[in-house]
């Protein structure tokens, strides 16, 4: 039934769709990717543009949309077969490692460009190699160019044009944090609200240290929110049990496993994380501080270190937060009340490094969007 779902659009992509009106391609593994193309598309729709999304989830809600404009397709277990036969002009990816693996570029000539899907840095956080086979890079800040520069001049790289485009995942979380405080300013909770958010990778605070650290925060008179990572609920679910077990009875602790729902994300008067991304994003998004637990970092790329530049996410934990050794979890409730008596500072902090790290703030969408249609 499916594989006859992506012949049927197959044909209706390259026969049944004209080729003016596939100029513009997107491709999204998943459904969740598409919190980073949909300021884009906005865009580029409220310009006139007309655009093909072709995303490998069967139960993408992408296929609601109703816009004349609007193409949408499910291709899966076929699209790396169609991939090298794309005659679009632009198209449009957030998953790296274009080339490498069974996804290939297209023969065509046409322009493939990368759109981030993290605040993270790229040589640390991606493959050696992951951007290499793209012709653009929708960058979020400075040192996403700096990083890739230095990668292509260490490695004699074609160079590749760098758009200064900013981050739209990180301005919509703002405008729906800045919604959220109006609207629920008149609600006042008993106790702080600290959200854990661990990512998922070995040794993450889950495993290193999360029933200890929940324990201290709850001791200390705080509502604790624990998110999983949504790989660590698919993949290893026994990590949650104890978890389960232990505080199934406490009014105050949540196990909060769904991970569409953002509730507890804009209600948080702070956030607990070791390497994820979405510690930026937080700090950024609603101008609260972090609290980063000192665990092995998260490397996709051993040889991070040749490229010379800290990492983001190690360089900024101490401008958006502060830094606890797994050792002390002990200090953590110190920390939060440290965090909570001095609202403003952290805040002031924060603005001056998403100021200084981020371009473009509130303009990514159009910046990308007029890039995109320059192309065609």
């Amino acid at each position: 039934m499916l594989f006859f779902r992506e012949l049927t659009n197959i044909f209706r992509l390259f026969f049944a769709t004209a080729k003016h009106e596939r100029r513009i391609i997107f491709y999204a593994a998943q459904a969740q990717y598409i919190a980073f193309f949909e300021g884009l598309l906005d865009e580029l729709l409220t310009q006139a543009a007309i655009v093909c999304y072709i995303t490998s989830d069967f139960d993408d809600p992408i296929f609601t949309q109703k816009n004349a404009n609007f193409h949408t397709f499910y291709i899966n277990y076929l699209y790396p077969f169609v991939a090298p036969f794309l005659d679009a002009k632009v198209i449009v990816y957030t998953m790296p490692d274009l080339n490498l693996f069974h996804i290939r570029r297209s023969i065509f000539e046409a322009e493939h460009i990368f759109v981030f899907h993290s605040l993270c840095s790229s040589h640390m956080g991606l493959r050696l190699g992951a951007l290499d086979h793209f012709d653009t890079i929708f960058c979020n800040g400075p040192y996403h160019k700096q990083e890739i520069q230095k990668m292509e001049s260490l490695y004699h790289l074609k160079p590749k044009t760098l758009v200064e485009a900013g981050y739209y995942r990180l301005e919509k979380i703002y405008k729906q944090h800045q919604e959220k405080v109006k609207t629920d300013s008149s609600e006042e909770l008993a106790k702080p609200l600290i959200l854990i958010a661990p990512s998922w990778q070995k040794d993450n605070i889950i495993e290193a240290c999360g029933l200890p650290l929940v324990e201290v925060l709850l001791r200390h008179g705080n509502k604790v929110v624990l998110r999983p990572h949504p790989m660590t609920i698919y993949k290893r679910p026994e990590l949650l049990r104890p978890f389960q077990k232990k505080y199934a009875n406490e009014a105050d602790f949540v196990l909060d496993i769904q991970t569409a729902s953002e509730k507890y994300f804009h209600r948080a008067d702070m956030m607990i994380c070791d390497w994820s991304g979405v510690a930026m994003e937080f700090a950024f998004g609603t101008e609260k501080p972090v609290l980063f637990v000192d665990l092995p970092p998260k490397v996709h790329n051993p040889d991070y270190k040749m490229i010379g530049f800290e990492p983001l996410e190690s360089a900024i934990r101490q401008e958006i937060g502060q830094i606890l050794p797994v050792g002390q979890i002990a200090e953590a409730g110190k920390i939060v009340e440290d965090f909570l008596s001095q609202k403003e500072k952290y805040r002031a902090r924060i603005i001056r490094a998403r100021q200084k790290n981020i371009y473009h703030f509130g303009n990514s969408a159009k910046i990308g969007a007029n890039y995109i249609l320059s192309k065609i």
